[in-house]
């Protein structure tokens, strides 16, 4: 399975630090490497919150270099792409890199920049992968926590798919029941027919593009159920 690292060259901020430390613990990376840092990590703590232990174990470096050992695989980062001749400057979107990697084997490094000026041109030199985020082309230039928390997230869902709990779907006669009540309680209003044919196309389609729960079917149901009760005491 992949182990992702990531790297911060000489980081400028605290609060930025302390920030990613934080969000690596939200999406359970432990790796972090800082080259040459011109802040103190130790107050940078403050900032992290329960990735205190994850900033406490960071292991401090003098070169981009060094935060390179036993890495198989360097991606560097940068707000400035190329789609024309400069090669060093052609990137790959977050979420191509995310789809590459969910199944590679070996350690995967992510460097990102300085607050101020980003990776110089060397710096990019020594990745197999220029990273970028799409952004809006009036400001690309994200915050460094933001730019972590971001790739980061998108890699922990394509890995692990978010660890979202399993939800139940619907069996076919539930959902058959859903349609059915759905189609009483559109004919028992009053409306043309032509109007009554159209809403019920609508409404299953809707539903359709929902992809529904069971409990969301179930919901659906009973709503639907009362609308129809509603309706019959209105004409008794």
């Amino acid at each position: 399975m992949v182990s992702i690292r990531v790297i911060l060259v000489e980081p400028e901020g605290e609060i930025n630090v302390g920030l990613v430390a934080r969000v690596m613990k939200n999406f359970g990376f432990k790796d972090l490497v800082v080259v040459n840092p011109k802040i103190s990590l130790e107050r940078a703590k403050k900032y992290a919150s329960h990735g205190v232990d994850l900033l406490a174990k960071a292991k401090v470096v003098r070169s981009l270099d060094e935060a390179l050992e036993g890495v198989s695989l360097t991606a560097v980062t940068s707000c400035k792409t190329s789609t024309g001749d400069d090669i060093l400057r052609t990137s790959l979107t977050l979420k191509e890199f995310a789809e590459k990697i969910t199944d590679y084997s070996g350690v995967v490094a992510i460097v990102f920049g300085r607050e101020s000026v980003g990776l110089r041109r060397d710096e990019i030199r020594k990745g197999d992968i220029l990273l970028t985020i799409p952004a809006s082309p009036e400001y690309p230039s994200l915050n460094l926590s933001h730019a972590v928390a971001i790739v980061l997230y998108e890699i922990f869902s394509k890995l692990s798919k978010g660890h979202v709990p399993e939800l139940k779907l619907p069996e076919p006669t539930e959902v058959e029941i859903l349609h059915r009540k759905m189609e009483e309680a559109v004919k028992s209003l009053s409306m043309p027919e032509h109007k009554k044919v159209k809403t019920i196309i609508t409404l299953r389609k809707v539903l359709g593009k929902a992809i529904l729960t069971a409990h969301e079917i179930h919901v659906l149901i009973g709503f639907f159920r009362k609308i129809c009760l509603k309706r019959m005491k209105k004409t008794l």
